[in-house]
């Protein structure tokens, strides 16, 4: 069968490819920005995701409003090179999916779920001096391998920040966190010295993560054993020199809290006794110490959230 010239012609304007340019991170993000100041959603405000709690343990998934306008929300577009060959390439919004599975994986508790710096709100001078620093530290993120101790007594909000820190640098900052109370990095240590694993493979998820928060550091007995754990890993992520390490402690530098007239008990421990000169010397290199002060937080925010508005203080 004979094919004209024409019909040659014809045949390959059919078969010619239409080209699809890399898409500008800039543009997409402007586009999403866009439609969030028009069209407001009322379930994630305009942030196109939402972190909910899913059987205890702190998840994130996409909003069902969210669209790229590149993708259409299949994850991926076709890119066409120089020489004409198309691949198949992930899409620029596939990074908001990869920060919300990192939120996943940080074992971040789910009570949290709507934990922010912004709702944070100090009573007392040293609250509102830690929330400053806590915003700073988010805010310089790449500049310092130094972290964060938040000291005092309980129920001022120390946790409270530290998540909200480690949150934000996950979804704004795509850092690899993770999340544990230092009564399950214990009981952790434990299972697998009871099933018969390396201490290598026991304290390793600990001391390879980018950044790591242990909450309620020096709480309980701190025997031998428990501080020789907790040694190793301090040890580890402080010769490593490229890990950041957040830390909460009912335990302060001194045993006289400044906000009251009471004196210190002859009883009382500080962080130093309650974990040694090694790991203290080693914390005050690591660590910027934030000591919060005043009446209880939790107590405090409980009260205006729940008393009828007529009986709540005016500031």
């Amino acid at each position: 069968m004979t094919t004209t010239k024409g019909e040659a012609s014809s045949r390959a304007k059919t078969q010619t490819k239409t080209k699809v340019t890399t898409p500008d991170p800039k543009e997409i993000s402007i586009g999403i920005r866009n439609k969030a100041d028009t069209e407001i959603c009322a379930q994630c405000r305009g942030s196109h995701y939402i972190l909910t709690n899913y059987k205890g343990q702190l998840q994130g998934e996409l909003c069902a409003c969210f669209n790229c306008p590149e993708c259409k929300g299949r994850g991926h577009v076709y890119i066409e090179d120089e020489t004409g060959i198309t691949s198949l390439r992930e899409c620029v919004c596939a990074g908001l999916v990869h920060r919300l599975k990192k939120v996943g994986e940080a074992g971040i508790p789910g009570k949290f779920a709507s934990t922010k710096l912004d709702t944070y709100h100090p009573i007392h001078a040293s609250q509102k001096f830690a929330l400053g620093q806590a915003r700073d530290f988010v805010q310089d993120f790449g500049k310092s391998k130094q972290g964060l101790l938040f000291m005092g007594r309980p129920g001022l909000g120390k946790t409270h920040l530290a998540v909200s820190v480690i949150k934000m640098l996950i979804l704004e900052k795509k850092a690899g966190c993770k999340f544990v109370d230092f009564f399950q990095l214990l009981s952790d240590i434990r299972f697998g010295y009871s099933h018969d694993l390396s201490e290598q493979a026991i304290i390793n998820p600990y001391v390879v993560a980018p950044i790591l928060l242990i909450d309620e550091l020096a709480k309980g007995r701190n025997t031998e054993w428990e501080l020789t754990m907790l040694d190793q890993i301090i040890s580890s992520r402080y010769n490593a020199a490229d890990k950041i390490t957040l830390f909460t402690t009912n335990y302060s530098d001194q045993t006289h809290d400044s906000s009251n007239d009471r004196q210190p008990l002859a009883s009382e421990e500080t962080l130093q006794d309650k974990v040694g000169e090694r790991i203290y010397s080693r914390l005050a290199e690591m660590c910027r110490f934030i000591k919060l002060e005043g009446i209880d937080y939790r107590q405090e925010m409980q009260g205006k959230q729940t008393a009828p508005a007529r009986f709540r203080k005016k500031k």
